[in-house]
């Protein structure tokens, strides 16, 4: 969400009426409201209860678990109200009908009188991590997300007048950062999108932080709200009237409750990362031991508030400890970022209501309609997160946060020097039994096998000692009407609340995006490799559902891995085995399946309600998954292919153009892969373009495409088993796991004979 420019593969800029559209999608029926009183304690520093029984994945964790230090403050907060209020601050505040911009000042004077006021009150020698926390008018583009103007801005240990430069991620030297964004409108649900795109850029200046403050002030009726941003959407202050006495003091409680923060863990920041170095567990003979490795690079970064908001990080450990700080290594950004939008994280569902998804496809575009200019192409390839300055994130340094390790296979992973691995974080549901939980339990049975990494661990973080990692606190609490919560913005809605906590898996790197491939032949082989990656999960009744460009990766250098078996195997079977001889297939891999988040048990799924629910990732998901009017569709390994097919393509047409092309993307090649990324009807029309009898010129699409064309025209065309089998599975006659393995079975044996055929990996 931060800065926003014209992207690599030809599609346009994205306005901030945009991006306001994504947030109005986003937070819709996730924002709620809590007493001051209430959110206070969620934002105070504590410490949890040595009565308290331990964090589980299948409990919520709530405000009676711990000791607040804003519940010892009743007098000075009580003392810093006199001193304040004796200034009279209401006067600071313009009337109501002034322009937006008068009303700056005012408030910006009004903040920082707060501050003082509530500084006087607390111990000289209190070490509050934000006691040199200033306010100043900006209204002005930010260095690092020009789109994006701020109103007001919050910053630690700077005293001059007035702000020169202004960044949500410092870089290696100059300027100021942003500590706490203030917003004002003449209206809530405005002024709440607006905050929201400010919370998204400093959740990417620092991707694992618990929540993001942003200060609201509405002009029109002169009240102000503490809106905290987190996975689980908005979560406000009532709202406080600063021309009273009450909303006054509501307003210096607040203010007292982030001055009790001592430590950057206090105010939600992991203890454990700062997004250039991690603090985890490393494992030899047995033997758990911290360690701190460097992250190396970035694959993969989501931009949103309320989701999973998956963060792929590209770990090493240090050749030498401790590892050199004097001259660190460039500065980091995403190779794969995206704007996560509902769709794409969490599994579609005609009980998500039709109204809903009608605004979800209008929105964003990710159902396949093209009536929007946020496209899904837009999304993937035109959003710049923040950089982080390497340099920067080293002068905070990490320390071991003990955490349960539930997951773990018998033979694990071990990192040495030297080693490279993937750490991936996701925000996952809570209120769920430790064993229910999909990801971890498939990395743990499939670790190691042909095509799937191999793996280390998968924990529950905590920003700091016996303080999960979770949205909990700034939610309503389970055991209450949540109506008495609900802050309804943009109309009634029935949404509960999504308890989420941050689950982090270590795995084996896993390689690189698949449109980096050097030539067809590597392209293919990973190809293959990682559909007998997809087809050993369901050996072990794991059905992926997200099979997308960013879910399937290659290696240059093959990984050993378990040799490719299929025990005791049916006639289907042992031909799939002979042609996986006549392939070349055996114990080294160069293509990959990774994640899981999406994935479903076969042994649970044909029981549970949710067997109409669909999953994936828009531009990846077959026509059937995408289109709103089959509702009865069942997702199968038949869907699951055709992502296959989709990535593949995709991997193709958005290569890197070979030596031997243009230096710049011919305009033909540009429309053509913002057809592929623009919608349901746009890609198929694409598809069908790819995939027909019309040969693609070299000059016109680049080499690699031109080439990989008859491969892709084979596959496609092999897909004839499917408009049997497809109609069959859709079907609730056919929702067992016999059938989806047979499915799977055909699917695969379709595909390895098109790679026969095509004589590539000879």
């Amino acid at each position: 969400m931060s800065s926003v420019y014209s992207g690599d593969h030809g599609s346009p800029p994205i306005s901030q009426q945009n991006l306001k559209e994504a947030m109005r999608y986003e937070l819709n029926g996730q924002t709620w409201e809590f007493p001051v009183e209430r959110l206070a304690q969620a934002l105070s520093a504590k410490t949890r209860k040595p009565s308290a029984s331990p964090s589980k994945p299948e409990q919520f964790d709530t405000l009676e678990n711990y000791d607040l230090a804003i519940d010892k403050l009743d007098l000075q907060i009580d003392n810093a109200f006199h001193h304040f209020a004796h200034n009279k601050p209401e006067t600071l505040l313009v009337k109501s009908d002034c322009p937006e911009s008068e009303h700056h000042r005012g408030l910006i004077d009004f903040l920082n009188g707060g501050i003082r006021s509530s500084l006087t009150q607390l111990p000289k020698d209190h070490e509050a991590l934000y006691r040199d926390l200033s306010f100043y008018v900006w209204d002005r583009p930010m260095k690092d997300a020009k789109l994006l103007k701020p109103d007001g801005a919050g910053v630690l240990g700077f005293e001059a007048d007035e702000l020169d430069s202004l960044f949500w991620s410092l870089l290696a030297e100059g300027g100021e950062q942003m500590a706490i964004p203030v917003e004002t409108r003449d209206n809530w649900p405005n002024l709440v999108l607006q905050a929201g795109t400010d919370a998204c850029c400093l959740f990417s200046a620092s991707p694992l932080r618990q929540f993001v403050l942003v200060i609201g002030y509405n002009y029109e009726d002169h009240t102000l709200r503490f809106l905290v941003y987190h996975r689980g959407g908005c979560t406000s202050s009532e709202p406080l009237n600063l021309d009273q006495p009450k909303g006054q003091k509501g307003f210096i409680r607040l203010l007292v409750s982030i001055l009790t923060w001592k430590t950057c863990a206090d105010a939600g920041f992991p203890a454990w990362c700062n997004d250039a170095q991690v603090c985890l567990l490393g494992r030899n003979a047995g033997n758990n031991y911290p360690i701190t490795v460097d992250v190396d690079h970035i694959l993969r970064y989501s931009i949103c508030i309320w989701g999973r908001a998956p963060r792929v990080l590209c770990i090493k450990v240090p050749i030498a400890f401790p590892v050199d700080e004097e001259n660190p290594s460039e500065d980091l950004i995403p190779t794969l970022q995206d704007m996560e939008v509902r769709e794409k994280v969490w599994q579609i569902s005609d009980a998500a209501g039709q109204d809903l998804s009608n605004s979800t496809q209008s929105a964003t575009g990710s159902a396949g309609t093209e009536t929007s200019g946020l496209s899904s192409s837009n999304l993937i390839h035109t959003v710049s997160t923040i950089v982080i300055s390497r340099a920067r994130a080293l002068t905070n340094v990490v320390e071991y946060v003990d955490h349960a390790i539930d997951w773990y296979p018998l033979d694990p992973l071990e990192l040495k020097r030297g080693d490279s691995a993937v750490l991936k974080l996701c925000w996952v549901p809570d209120g769920v039994p430790r064993n229910l939980l999909i990801e971890p339990r498939l990395l743990r049975d499939c670790s190691g096998m042909f095509g799937v990494p191999k793996y280390l661990y998968s924990f529950r973080a905590h920003h700091k000692a016996n303080c999960q990692t979770t949205n909990h606190l700034f939610l309503p609490p389970p055991a209450v009407d949540f109506e008495t919560f609900r802050w309804d913005l943009w109309g009634k809605t029935n949404w509960e609340p999504e308890y989420l906590s941050l689950l982090g898996h270590v795995i084996e790197f896993a390689g690189h995006s698949l449109e980096s491939a050097k030539d067809l032949r590597s392209l293919v082989r990973a190809v293959l490799h990682a559909h007998l990656g997809y087809y050993n999960m369901c050996q072990k009744n794991y059905q992926h559902r997200d099979l997308s460009i960013g879910n399937v990766l290659m290696v240059d250098e093959p990984i050993k891995t378990e040799r490719f078996d299929i025990p005791n195997p049916n006639e289907t079977q042992k031909e799939i085995l002979d042609l996986c001889r006549n392939l070349g297939i055996n114990d080294h891999c160069t293509g990959f399946v990774i994640d899981g988040d999406l994935a479903v048990d076969w042994d649970r799924h044909f029981t549970e309600e949710n067997l109409a629910t669909r999953s994936g990732t828009s531009e990846f998901m077959s026509s059937k998954l995408l289109n709103p009017v089959d509702r009865n569709h069942v997702h199968s390994p038949v869907d699951d292919y055709y992502s296959f097919f989709f990535l593949t393509q995709w991997a193709c047409v958005f290569r890197d153009l070979s030596p031997e092309d243009k230096s710049e993307d011919s305009v033909i090649l540009q429309d053509l892969r913002m057809r592929l990324a623009g919608g349901l009807d746009s890609r198929d029309a694409a598809t069908y373009f790819i995939t027909g009898v019309l040969n693609l010129k070299a000059d016109q699409y680049g080499a690699f495409l031109s080439q990989a064309q008859q491969f892709l025209r084979d596959w496609d065309n092999s897909f004839t088993w499917i408009n049997e089998w497809g109609n069959l599975a859709g079907s609730q006659v056919f929702t067992n796991a016999p059938s989806f393995r047979n499915i799977a079975d055909r699917g695969l044996l379709s595909f390895l004979h098109v790679v026969d055929k095509s004589k590539l990996l000879e």
